[in-house]
């Protein structure tokens, strides 16, 4: 009776031998016609690749700032999100231009950042005597504060405002 247990336990680790079929690393069983079983390359492709795979992309984009004057008052055009600098700089001109504003011209361009305007005033009204301070950052409190603080260091003896702000953020286009 033991030697049937013996048997049949021995026996029972025969079918793990053959499925395995003594193929070496890097191949597989393979059936050639039908005929004995046989060792191939694993294919390209077996092996299922689960990584993940990117669905889309991000379009990076553009500002700009152009300056201009009514009456020696400030004016401003302000594009954002453009596809390039070039038409973010010709649309900030005719934005300025629009207003009614005299020689605009593009003071600042900025690719996937924020800006902020720092304005010099007199009674609450843009002082022409001053100097108006433009910052670029990544994000928008820091370009606020960086406009500002700016601001109130070229000109000690205005007040400062933070007159605009706004950021250029990347589009995502899926695939």
């Amino acid at each position: 009776m033991q030697k049937t247990i013996l048997t049949l336990f021995l026996l029972s680790f025969m079918n793990i031998a053959v499925a395995e079929e003594g193929c070496p690393a890097g191949q597989i069983p393979a059936q050639a016609g039908g005929g004995p079983a046989s060792c191939g390359p694993i294919p390209q492709g077996y092996y299922k690749n689960n990584s993940p795979r990117p669905t889309g992309k991000w379009i990076k984009t553009w500002g700009a700032i152009a300056l201009g004057t009514i009456d020696g008052v400030p004016n401003y055009g302000v594009p954002t999100g453009l596809p390039s600098e070039a038409s973010a700089k010709k649309e900030a001109i005719a934005r300025c231009t629009k207003l009614g504003a005299d020689n605009c011209h593009v003071v600042a361009t900025y690719r996937n950042q924020c800006t902020a305007i720092g304005e010099p005033q007199s009674n609450g009204r843009p002082n022409p005597d001053g100097y108006v301070q433009f910052a670029r950052q990544p994000g928008k409190e820091n370009a606020i504060k960086e406009s500002l603080e700016s601001c109130e260091r070229r000109n000690p003896t205005m007040q400062c405002k933070v007159i605009y702000s706004a950021c250029s953020e990347p589009i995502f286009q899926g695939f």
